[in-house]
């Protein structure tokens, strides 16, 4: 049992993280009233197609640069804590980044017009854009993780949101003008540039053997990336296929926020993941230990109560941010809220995974809870209706997390009790 004067002394001693979690809350909240603001102007039915703009915009960046993100994090922070910079790792993901635009791009050019045709707007080369704007977001904030400046990571967002909820808020927009509103808002974070250290990153140096090592880590987060966006693309796509652009809209104002709740579960690894590499790359058995086995179960406990609040209140929260034209969102929200629990437990599992070179294992996980949930759509669509998706997230969130459980726990363990 977990006492009050645990979580006391456990909130004092990280402060860090506390503030860390307080500025992605309100990251979330931006995020919130910045979609309160863009579903009350907009249509049910334009609410639809801008959904289905995003899960594009999802697609390439998934496939554009979001599956090597995390290289930065891990091996940045590993090569910080030897040699006292990340300009190795940096350069091998350059070097990356560029092949890979350049391969998004002439996919653009190619079918660029099948793009336009599928969500019935000229919006092809916008999302093009978006995706260069975003590149350089990413760097920016990956850096400030690998290095332990958080807090400057979780800035670049809110300058964004921010400037995204002022323009919105006062310029009259249609489907096609808030996606250049989107990219405007993001550009601006491009001064945050000035708060790289030249220390951590300077010339061009290419170490074949590190590069070699962020390839294969960042192919296998292609491989399981793809698996983690179609899970989204799923659900829309199935949603479109048998009923109509109206529920893709109700369906994905309850995933909206589900991703926004059950999303926040990452910046746990986020926060943690420079700490715990360190402790297994140092064989520091026990903060292992503390970290697994006394931090883990205070933030999911904390979790846990946070999920059971939202729950009990969904209906007047739906409402609330998109109005009672979204009632039937309600029920699909709480179905995903379960699965969101079950995604602050996995995370902690990420961390193992990614720590101990068993990402193979976590990115093939990935894709088969990817094909599960994909299944599923199709099966309880057709026996549930719109809730059915949602039913078909959650299994699939929990089957992901059995096996993760029952692989992982025993060997945390293990590591664990080296120090008796």
């Amino acid at each position: 049992m977990i006492s009050s004067d645990t979580i006391l002394e456990f909130l004092i001693k990280r402060k860090g993280f506390i503030i860390f979690t307080l500025l992605k809350v309100l990251i979330m909240i931006l995020g919130l009233i910045t979609n309160v603001v863009i579903v009350r102007k907009l249509s049910v039915g334009d609410y639809g197609i801008f959904s289905l703009i995003f899960m594009l915009i999802g697609l390439i960046t998934t496939f554009g640069f979001s599956w090597s993100s995390s290289s930065i994090l891990y091996y940045g922070s590993k090569e910080k804590a030897k040699h006292g910079s990340i300009n190795k790792t940096f350069w091998a993901r350059s070097i990356i980044i560029f092949l890979s635009l350049i391969i998004i791009t002439l996919l653009f050019l190619i079918f660029g017009k099948q793009i336009n045709l599928y969500v019935g707007l000229n919006v092809s080369f916008l999302i093009l854009i978006w995706l260069y704007v975003s590149v350089a977001e990413d760097y920016l904030s990956q850096y400030f993780l690998a290095v332990n400046k958080q807090v400057l990571s979780t800035l670049l967002s809110i300058t964004a949101k921010i400037i995204y909820l002022l323009l919105i808020s006062t310029i009259s927009f249609d489907v096609k003008t808030l996606l250049v509103i989107n990219i405007i808002s993001h550009a601006s974070v491009i001064f945050y540039i000035f708060k790289i250290d030249n220390k951590d990153v300077g010339r061009f140096e290419f170490d074949r053997l590190w590069f070699k090592e962020v390839l294969n880590f960042s192919l296998w987060q292609l491989f399981g990336f793809s698996g983690l966006y179609l899970i989204n693309f799923g659900d829309t796509a199935v949603i479109k296929h048998f009923m109509t652009t109206e529920d893709v809209g109700i369906y994905n104002a309850a995933y909206k926020l589900f991703t926004a709740i059950a999303g926040f579960a990452y910046l746990i690894s986020s926060y943690y993941a420079t700490n715990v590499s360190s402790y297994f790359l140092n064989r520091d058995y026990n903060k292992i230990n503390i970290f697994f086995y006394k931090e883990r179960l205070i933030i999911f406990s904390l979790s846990i109560i946070v999920h059971m609040f939202i729950i009990a209140f969904s209906k007047l929260i739906i409402i609330t941010i998109y109005g009672v034209r979204y009632l039937d969102a309600v029920k699909i929200f709480n179905v995903l809220m379960i699965g969101s629990m079950f995604n602050y437990l996995s995370v902690f599992y990420v961390l193992y995974y990614n720590t101990n070179d068993k990402y193979k294992i976590l990115q093939t996980l990935n894709i088969i809870q990817a094909l599960v949930n994909l299944g599923l759509d199709v099966i309880f669509i057709n026996f549930f209706g719109l809730i059915g998706p949602a039913i078909a997230t959650t299994i699939a969130m929990l089957s992901s997390f059995l096996f993760s459980f029952l692989y992982c726990e025993k060997k945390i363990r293990n590591n664990s009790c080296e120090i008796q």
